[in-house]
């Protein structure tokens, strides 16, 4: 049996563009997701009075203001607060959306609601809670896992990354308290749950993704498949210049 001979051509030059297009990042994708994300937690920092109807307040949570689990994420207790989560954020967001690695999407819209139910549930003694470090280590997870399929040396930096996160985190389960709060004396207490939380986030966000591209690609005709191309015919054969060897 021989598989498909490419047709030749002019016509055939331009599928493989086409195809290389397809294949290849594009780099000049605006990061919309991450602008509308450390946009908010700015707006909400230069709006201070909105912070006491937003921030994650269990008490009010249980009484019905379900809306705090979302937006008490965009609210920060200090300056240095907003920086530490804006700068890991907006960098792991910025090139996850310029290499346009699918399911960041849904990260965004579920991290918030997850990261505050696991709060409530194994939290209980927290009453407050604000800051963007959860989705910030999910958003690291997240494009360290879609770099581990990569070329040298992007994949051994992911690696790393991920290797250096899951070492914070037994750190701080094991200190009580955390890494950067220890190095730069931050004022407030941090949650290791939000980061284990985004983390766990991402890991479900990145495996759904995969598993519906991997779909949507089984989908499309394949290449590899049996198809009909029409073959030169000279005295009723083929010349022995089209035979492929299967």
């Amino acid at each position: 049996m021989f598989p498909p001979v490419p047709a030749k051509g002019r016509r055939h030059k331009r599928v493989l563009r086409m195809d290389e297009s397809k294949t290849s990042a594009p780099c000049g994708r605006i990061p919309v997701l991450t602008l509308l994300l450390i946009g908010g937690a700015v707006a909400v920092d230069l709006l201070p009075g909105c912070a006491p109807w937003l921030v994650y307040d269990r008490s009010a949570i249980l009484s019905g203001e379900i809306w705090r689990m979302f937006t008490g994420h965009w609210v920060h207790f200090s300056f240095r607060h907003l920086v530490y989560d804006l700068v890991p954020l907006g960098l792991a967001g910025w090139i996850i959306e310029t290499r346009g690695q699918p399911g960041f999407g849904w990260f965004c819209a579920l991290a918030p609601w997850a990261i505050s139910a696991a709060l409530l549930v194994f939290e209980p003694q927290m009453r407050f809670c604000g800051g963007l470090s959860g989705l910030a280590t999910g958003a690291l997870v997240f494009l360290a896992l879609g770099g581990l399929s990569d070329p040298r040396p992007w994949r051994w930096v992911c690696g790393a990354v991920l290797l250096a996160l899951a070492g914070k985190t037994l750190f701080e389960l094991a200190a009580g308290r955390s890494v950067l709060d220890t190095l730069a004396g931050l004022p407030v207490v941090v949650s290791v749950t939000s980061h284990i939380a985004g983390a766990a986030t991402a890991f479900f966000s990145y495996a759904v993704a995969a598993v519906c591209d991997r779909r949507k690609f089984c989908r499309k005709p394949c290449n590899f498949g049996p198809q009909i191309i029409p073959l030169p015919i000279r005295n009723g054969t083929i010349p022995k210049s089209n035979w492929r060897r299967s």
